[in-house]
C-alpha cells in the first residue's frame, strides 16, 4: 500500500524549494564580482572626464589665441605710431 501524499508534505516541498531558490539567488548576488559591474561605470566616467578636459583645453587655447592676436595688434599699432612720429622716443 502506497501512502497517499498529505497536504503538509506538499507545503514542506514547496517551502524547501523556496529556501533553495533563495539561497541560490543570494549566493549569486553576493559572490558576483563588483568590479565587473563598476567597470562600465568607471569607463563612462573616464570618457566624460576626457571630453570635459578636451573642451576646457579648446576654450583655453581659443582664449590664448585671442589674447595673442590682441597683443600683436597692439604691438603693430605701437610700432606704426612710433615709425610715423606720432609717439616720441
Amino acid at each position: 500500500m502506497t501512502p497517499e501524499p498529505r497536504p503538509t508534505s506538499f507545503l514542506l516541498y514547496l517551502l524547501t524549494l523556496a529556501v533553495v531558490l533563495s539561497v541560490g539567488l543570494n549566493a549569486f548576488l553576493l559572490y558576483r564580482t563588483p568590479e565587473a559591474e563598476a567597470e562600465p561605470a568607471a569607463l563612462s566616467e573616464a570618457e566624460a572626464e576626457l571630453h570635459m578636459t578636451q573642451r576646457l583645453l579648446a576654450r583655453c587655447q581659443a582664449s590664448h589665441q585671442r589674447q595673442d592676436s590682441v597683443l600683436l595688434t597692439l604691438q603693430s599699432t605701437a610700432a606704426t605710431a612710433t615709425t610715423s612720429g606720432l609717439i616720441g622716443p
